[in-house]
């Protein structure tokens, strides 16, 4: 793990650990009461992101010991949707996180454009700041498994085929809450996700191990709706 992020991680569990007094100061609450609400929030938003997937290509081993070239996709800026679904106890939110997209890249060490597709699936938890207030600020920890396929860019041999990169990875979470009505919440969120890819398969190659691992830093800003029941 990257030791800046190792230092954000700190930053946010003494925070965690040491605010709950300061953020119920000012309201009067019963220990005991743990209410629960359901929620689903669905966002939309950007990644911004760097690291060694959008640097250069990648060659590759496989079980015969053949090396393969691997163009990965530039995709230092792009959209994705994100669908939440989770549950608030009392202060406390736990949620897991859905995104899909698809995007069309260029190719970075080769001059080709290729659709490429992301997609990830998380389950992150967050203390919210002033609740039960309607405004509240969340911050938090998460952890992801991604897939990312590109087609077209694993030269295996005299062939073409589509790659696929999978990896993991953990994650910064900050939010806001704004509940305008009972049930329903605006919630801006920056998300900063630290990956990285241990695999990258193709159809003639099969599952690849990369080594050393391919290091990816996304930073995701999104606004979404939140409807809780």
């Amino acid at each position: 793990m990257r030791p800046l992020f190792k230092g954000i991680l700190a930053i946010v569990f003494l925070a965690i650990a040491a605010t709950p007094a300061l953020a119920y100061d000012h309201i009067q609450y019963d220990a005991s009461y743990w209410p629960r609400s359901y929620y689903i929030n669905a966002a939309f938003g950007s990644f911004f992101t760097r690291g060694d997937v959008n640097e250069r290509p990648i060659t590759v081993t496989d079980s015969v010991k053949n090396k393969h070239k691997i163009y990965t996709p530039d995709m230092a800026v792009f959209l994705s949707p994100e669908i939440n679904l989770g549950v608030n106890i009392r202060c406390f939110s736990l949620n897991v996180d859905f995104q899909y997209w698809k995007t069309s890249e260029d190719l970075v060490g080769i001059d080709e454009t290729e659709d490429a597709t992301i997609w990830r699936v998380g389950f992150e938890f967050t203390y919210n700041f002033f609740w039960p207030e309607d405004f509240q600020v969340g911050i938090g920890l998460g952890y992801s498994y991604t897939s990312l396929t590109t087609e077209n860019s694993a030269f295996v041999g005299d062939k073409v085929q589509d790659s696929h990169l999978m990896g993991s990875g953990i994650a910064l979470v900050t939010n806001i809450h704004y509940y305008f009505t009972e049930n329903i919440a605006i919630v801006p969120s920056v998300k900063l996700y630290e990956n990285w890819y241990k695999f990258v398969n193709s159809k003639a190659t099969g599952t690849c191990d990369l080594e050393p691992f391919l290091w990816q830093t996304y930073v995701f800003t999104s606004i979404g709706v939140q409807y809780q029941f």
